[in-house]
């Protein structure tokens, strides 16, 4: 992935029904850290997103941001070695608001064997998900028309080791039949050994699952409580 630098710039909420729960307000590019010394300074909550490296993570990201240009796919070879940093804004109309970045990681491979699965994380990404303090939780992106991958399995098993949340996007929803839908969130749940809960549908191409709509919500509410959930535990008792 490259990113286009830009100005700090708002959101267009998606209709009338946007303005009613949870919508990102606000969401620029930050910069491009090659190694974690790199990162800018943790002063914010982040969320960090990974997938395959075809899962559609740019594509998912202009979407939720509804900025076409924010991210892009780059066919210069190794910039999608980088970890790249976006400062977003969530707001709600009585609820307030969270400040957070989103982490997009580089997308891992193909191989299934363990040795390769960890490799292909490489030290960076290994580093920055154990020893990232800011850390407050994992996307992790799944083309719903594929099988989890020993990647996905690894990933979330990572997570648990540190305590920290994990949601999954299946991605491409829209390509899926109404019946096909029905099933693919409790099968992915079911492999990945998780709530159902915890497994969105969405779609870069529809705007599928990406706001807060109805009472299932979407990417936009399911950030903004896990942004509150870690936010209330890292907060002492009195």
């Amino acid at each position: 992935m490259s990113t286009a630098q830009t100005k700090p710039a708002a959101t267009k909420a998606a209709g009338p029904a946007a303005q009613t729960g949870w919508r990102l307000i606000q969401a620029s590019f930050e910069k491009s850290a090659p190694k974690l010394r790199d990162a800018p300074p943790g002063d914010l909550p982040e969320i960090a997103v990974t997938g395959r490296s075809n899962v559609g993570k740019s594509s998912l990201l202009n979407a939720f941001a509804n900025q076409r240009g924010l991210a892009r796919v780059s066919r210069t070879p190794g910039r999608t070695q980088l970890l790249n940093f976006f400062r977003m804004q969530l707001r709600h109309p009585s609820h307030g608001s969270f400040e957070f970045r989103w982490v997009d990681l580089p997308g891992y491979g193909y191989s299934a064997t363990p040795q390769a699965v960890r490799a292909s994380f490489g030290p960076m990404i290994e580093g920055y998900l154990q020893g990232r303090t800011t850390l407050r939780g994992l996307v992790v992106l799944i083309d719903c028309r594929r099988e989890v991958s020993d990647h996905d399995h690894a990933l979330l098993e990572f997570m648990q080791a540190r305590n920290l949340p994990v949601l999954v996007c299946a991605t491409k929803a829209d390509k899926l039949s109404k019946h096909e839908r029905g099933l693919i969130s409790a099968s992915i749940a079911r492999t990945l050994e998780i709530r159902p809960r915890q497994v969105l549908l969405t779609s870069a191409d529809t705007g599928l699952g990406l706001g807060d709509v109805g009472r299932e919500g979407g990417l936009a509410r399911e950030l903004a409580d896990l942004l509150k959930q870690t936010a209330d535990e890292a907060t002492p008792a009195t």
